[in-house]
């Protein structure tokens, strides 16, 4: 039992003739009349009465019909469900997000994608670099903006922008008047920092590393709005990436001598096979949003 002999077995109880089911549905008469054949047989019963050339439905026909023209209905909808995903004009792209980025480089992408692809449906997830990797590579989700994937990995990256990584101090800090400040005046600071399991406390730790101390870590945070509100509320310094807005209750940002930056950008698996709107989504990326 195939789906376009349900179709026409359909078209059959609508039309009650075999010729005319046969003009309606494009295919000549003996094939349709062996679709029928194999049905009933299928089924074990007859399921219309035959009236010399007319074909009444009976009460076997009456209830596949009923059933027939749901399950019809319903893999007609799912055809369309998926057609419509599949387009690149109105299917989904899953997009995670580092929660640092949302604010600003994600409104920024968004906005400027949909006003070339005005009827595309994006599905948003944030998370740390560690989730949206993991994410991408179980297929959770088709593009991620993100850090540079970790040693090995072998998601594809594309650089879009780039963070100015800053000391932040309390604005009424003796130093937040230095124009520009390096890490070693404020090793004895107590610090703000972010988790042992976010990709910014490694890249911290490391720039203290290599300033040649280990700071001492005053309050942890997996989110880069606690960590902030907490240098602002004079319970430590730390290093943040500088926002693209400032908030009225942000502490002061100092950029590190020498400049370090953090660069964000766009990954997706090669390997994978993208739907239409996901690869014309990374394709319009990678092409047109070239970091400044």
């Amino acid at each position: 039992m195939d789906v376009q002999t349900l179709r026409w077995f359909l078209s059959l109880c609508e039309t009650e003739n075999m010729r005319d089911t046969a003009a309606v549905e494009g295919v000549n008469q003996s094939t349709l009349s062996r679709a029928l054949a194999r049905l009933e047989a299928d089924l074990g019963v007859e399921l219309f009465h035959r009236h010399g050339r007319r074909l009444a439905v009976n009460r076997f026909g009456a209830l596949l019909r009923e059933h027939a023209a749901r399950a019809v209905g319903e893999l007609d909808v799912a055809r369309r469900r998926v057609e419509a995903l599949a387009d690149p004009d109105t299917g989904l792209v899953r997009l995670g997000f580092l929660h640092s980025v949302g604010r600003w480089l994600v409104p920024e992408v968004l906005r400027d994608y949909r006003a070339v692809t005005p009827g595309v449906r994006l599905e948003l997830r944030q998370g740390f670099a560690r989730e949206l990797f993991a994410w991408l590579h179980a297929g959770d989700i088709d593009a991620a903006l993100v850090t540079p994937p970790p040693e090995g990995d072998t998601a594809r990256w594309h650089r879009l922008r780039e963070q100015q990584l800053c000391i932040a101090l309390p604005t009424d800090h003796p130093l937040a008047a230095v124009p520009r400040l390096t890490l070693r005046d404020v090793r004895g600071e107590p610090f703000v920092a972010f988790a042992p399991t976010t990709d910014l406390r490694r890249v911290i730790d490391k720039l203290c590393q290599d300033a040649g101390f280990e700071p001492v870590i005053a309050f942890e945070s997996e989110e880069i709005a606690t960590v902030r509100g907490l240098i602002g509320a004079g319970l430590g310094v730390g290093i943040l990436p500088r926002p693209a807005t400032m908030e009225h209750d942000d502490p002061a940002y100092r950029p590190l001598a020498p400049a370090q930056v953090r660069p964000i950008g766009l990954a997706w698996i090669s390997l994978a096979r993208p739907t239409a709107a996901a690869a014309r989504f990374i394709g319009h990326l990678t092409r047109h949003a070239a970091a400044p």
